[in-house]
């Protein structure tokens, strides 16, 4: 049975403990406040902080979103900030991306190695990270806004969303929407809810709140598709996930309280700054592993 210290790390015993719980309790407020299952700051924190190999870190951060995000969607559905039949659409499209995503990844593994995979990811989460940060940062998000991208598009049937005001968008565009973000989330072992509030916001039209705990119903399903394809390869580890997720817990709570208190447009625009900040600290990386001898 594997144990803590058969952990692939750069620390070991108390110290990787007390490390992985500090990093569950930041992640848990993230969680609570921006709606994001957690893994696009935990998967590449695990691979640069602590040197756990990606894969493992990918796998390991989508068992984490399981618990995060249950935890953070139910705290929502409590706050009234849920839309279900958007969840249930995206979540259709989001397992199937995700366990071909996850595929690939084993795939670009076994091609690559480990060294390279972890060059191409780096650069994928900065990317992904940059386009996030722009699109939430400069594209204006009214609460009563004109239709959304989804209600525009002539691709029936549709189906009728709840909200600040009724949206009738349609239901292959949702799919579509959860299948590209699904095979992102597989791809890069997170749950997708630095993706999906941006989507929620700016494609299907919901409000800020609204984007973010629906965001995480469909991070919920996503990251069970993903444990699962992870898993069956033995790329997680109970070890990691457990100081991440107890921890996490109390920072969900604490995200999920300051969520309601904050204006909807700083919650933006704080949400576009973690994701400049999180692109930044894995660039540094990035620059380092290039030019490390």
């Amino acid at each position: 049975m594997t144990t803590l210290h058969d952990i692939p790390s750069s620390l070991s015993g108390p110290a990787l403990v007390a490390a992985l719980a500090g990093i569950g309790l930041g992640v848990g407020f993230l969680t609570g406040l921006f709606g994001i299952g957690g893994g696009i700051v935990i998967t590449p924190m695990l691979n640069i902080l602590l040197g756990i190999p990606y894969s493992l870190a990918a796998g390991s951060s989508l068992s984490f979103a399981v618990g995060a995000g249950s935890a953070g969607w139910l705290r929502h559905m409590r706050l009234g900030n849920v839309e279900h039949k958007t969840t249930i659409a995206l979540s259709a499209g989001a397992v199937c991306g995700a366990v071909l995503g996850g595929r690939l990844h084993m795939r670009l593994q076994t091609t690559l190695g480990e060294g390279p995979l972890t060059l191409v990811l780096h650069a994928l989460f900065i990317l992904t990270l940059l386009a996030v940060a722009w699109l939430t940062w400069r594209v204006p998000m009214k609460e009563h806004g004109g239709p959304s991208l989804l209600e525009r598009m002539p691709l029936p049937p549709r189906v009728a969303i709840h909200g600040d005001m009724e949206r009738r968008v349609s239901l292959p565009g949702l799919l579509a929407a959860g299948l590209v973000v699904g095979v992102f989330g597989g791809l890069l072992g997170i749950g997708g809810g630095v993706l999906f509030v941006p989507v929620l916001l700016l494609v299907v039209g919901l409000s800020v709140r609204q984007a973010v705990g629906t965001s995480l119903g469909v991070v919920l399903f996503l990251s069970l598709a993903g444990v699962l394809t992870y898993g069956a390869r033995g790329q997680a580890s109970l070890w990691i996930v457990a100081p991440l997720l107890v921890a996490s817990t109390l920072g969900v709570q604490a995200g999920a309280w300051l969520c309601q208190k904050l204006h909807a447009n700083k919650i933006r625009r704080y949400f576009a700054v973690l994701a400049m900040l999180l692109a930044a600290c894995i660039a540094a990386d990035f620059v380092a592993k290039l030019i490390k001898p």
